[in-house]
């Protein structure tokens, strides 16, 4: 009797392991089936990074990294979705970063059944690290994103002990008016691991600086966006800005342009970011 027992609890336990990796398996064959629209280039990068950006059927036109999203068809600024845009291309879920698109948008588009996640945008190490492991629960890439958080954390040098120049980063500097990036950003985070002075950390955020305030300081060099330079007609055309008359490194064009995502978004990138500055301010 004790054997039939004992036969029937091995058989029991063997069967709910036996459903167990059956349903695990058919959890990750439904994830890899999924049909995704990414929207926000650094979630874009992360699902990449993982190993899922063979599920991605669209993106929007901030994500351009890596190099193979750019073959992929686009559906507008994450910020001004439209739903027809999105819906056109029948996808199963919408994995977008904080600050997508207008409420009625997002609400018409799950409207339809499609499934739309949004995910706090991450503004330090510890946010990233979190986003990474809430995509890869999401995508079935737990192994992934375990990986991809110790390659992040490993690549990341230590924080300088002293400042070693001044500089400011611009969003935008024309006719208006400059805006600059203060505490709380990327590029604020970038200056603190490369020893670099914000001069905009007199503010949070992104906002206006005035230029004598700014031409008081004088930053020793400027950093600004790829697409803000290239949209202001190239690197003379932006340092030749009459909001930029007063400073010095303006008029010398003391400018390191930086590849917008890089700069502005909170990547698994960040380690390469920081070389950028450090070598670049170091060799000018």
């Amino acid at each position: 009797m004790n054997i039939r027992r004992h036969l029937a609890i091995a058989i029991a336990v063997a069967y709910s392991l036996f459903s167990l990796v059956l349903s695990v398996a058919a959890q990750a064959n439904a994830h890899h089936d999924q049909k995704l629209i990414t929207a926000g280039g650094t979630i874009t990068e992360i699902v990449f990074a993982l190993g899922a950006g063979d599920r991605v059927i669209a993106v929007d036109q901030s994500s351009q990294f890596p190099s193979e999203v750019k073959q992929l068809p686009m559906v507008g600024y994450y910020r001004d979705l439209a739903a027809e845009g999105v819906l056109s291309f029948a996808p199963d879920k919408v994995l977008a970063i904080e600050g997508v698109g207008r409420n009625e948008v997002v609400k018409q588009i799950e409207s339809t059944g499609v499934e739309v996640v949004i995910y706090k945008k991450p503004t330090d190490t510890t946010g990233l690290i979190a986003l990474i492991e809430q995509l890869g629960r999401d995508l079935g890439k737990a192994k992934e994103a375990q990986q991809l958080t110790a390659q992040f954390t490993a690549s990341l040098p230590e924080v300088s002990a002293g400042n070693t120049a001044k500089a400011v980063f611009l969003l935008s500097a024309s006719e208006r008016g400059l805006i600059a990036a203060g505490t709380e950003t990327v590029p604020q985070l970038i200056f603190n691991y490369a020893g670099i002075e914000n001069i905009g950390a007199q503010h949070k955020g992104f906002k206006g600086l005035n230029n004598e305030a700014l031409a008081l300081q004088q930053p020793d060099f400027l950093v600004a966006p790829e697409h803000v330079v290239m949209g202001a007609g190239g690197k003379e055309k932006f340092c030749q800005s009459p909001s930029l008359s007063l400073l010095d490194a303006a008029k010398d064009c003391r400018l390191l342009i930086m590849d917008s995502l890089k700069s502005l978004g909170m990547t698994p990138r960040l380690a390469e970011a920081i070389a950028t500055v450090k070598n670049w301010q170091q060799e000018n």
